[in-house]
């Protein structure tokens, strides 16, 4: 099941991303999350009125502290991540995000007490020469011995973290409360805390001087909060450190696509670097 789950969020997650980066072509990120986030929900809710699900207050009240962290670590990854889009290539920077599923299988294995085998330790060491392969300059490195990282490598960095973080404490409140309210009530502070960022920034929720992509938005937060839910499902009943990493090789789907559609341009240690990364992240799962 978690193997399964893995896959399903995988597939997912990967054409969210490459539609959010179609979508952060033409609106700011913080409205694009803002409108996806807000479909994802309504499909949460849709769910709750065909399968209503007990709502434990005093135990939600007990984890409110972890959902609003939550919430806020996803807030910082996904505007962090749609920067990156934004700035550099889809392929690189999804690639170098998705590694999420590497910091959550250490927090794991850390302090949920699973063990890693050998081959998953190996594919730690994989997804991290990985990283260092797509986010270097290499040309520039040898001609000047300079590090200097690519564009968007510092906004996928960041969301890497975020997202690690924030689906190690999600996976862990599966535990306790279920699949579903988890996934659920973290999106709702989400959607309370980018509300209040709108309104303060002066932004506006619809932009009057563009066509606004409504259905765009609308597949993006079914096909996001459709990976949490898969997620979720696989987290609550089976390993973290084994449904994170199947899952953060969404790089792999959302990587053709843009190759396809977007027609991203890739060097060859870049290649080199996002092989090792999905190969580390296929293997941390076996």
């Amino acid at each position: 099941m978690g193997i399964l789950m893995g896959l399903a969020t995988m597939g997912l997650w990967g054409v969210a991303i490459f539609l959010a980066a179609v979508a952060n072509k033409k609106l700011e990120n913080v409205v694009v999350l803002f409108w996806m986030q807000i479909f994802g929900f309504i499909l949460g809710i849709i769910y709750l009125l065909i399968k209503p699900v007990p709502f434990p207050l005093a135990s939600i009240f007990h984890y409110l502290p972890q959902l609003i962290l939550i919430a806020l670590l996803q807030i910082v990854a996904y505007l962090s991540f749609y920067r990156g889009l934004a700035k550099g290539q889809v392929s690189m920077v999804s690639a170098i995000g998705a590694s999420w599923g590497l910091l959550t299988a250490i927090l794991g294995v850390i302090f949920l007490n699973e063990v890693l085998k050998l081959n998953q330790i190996l594919a730690i060491v994989l997804i991290a020469l990985g990283i260092v392969l797509v986010s270097v300059n290499i040309k520039e490195l040898i001609s000047n011995r300079k590090l200097k990282l690519l564009v968007g490598v510092q906004e996928g960095l960041i969301a890497m973290f975020s997202w690690g973080v924030a689906l190690f404490f999600l996976a862990s409140l599966t535990k306790e409360i279920g699949w579903f309210l988890p996934a659920f009530l973290f999106r709702l502070f989400l959607l309370i805390f980018l509300s209040i960022f709108i309104l303060f920034s002066k932004k506006k929720f619809v932009p009057a001087k563009t066509e606004f992509p409504w259905g765009l938005l609308l597949l993006i937060g079914f096909f996001d909060m459709g990976a949490f839910f898969t997620f979720s499902i696989g987290t609550s009943g089976s390993y973290a450190s084994i449904v994170a990493p199947i899952g953060s090789a969404y790089a792999l789907v959302t990587i053709i696509l843009a190759k396809v559609f977007l027609k991203d341009k890739i060097k060859r240690n870049q290649y080199l670097g996002i092989a090792g990364i999905i190969a580390g992240l296929i293997m941390i799962s076996l």
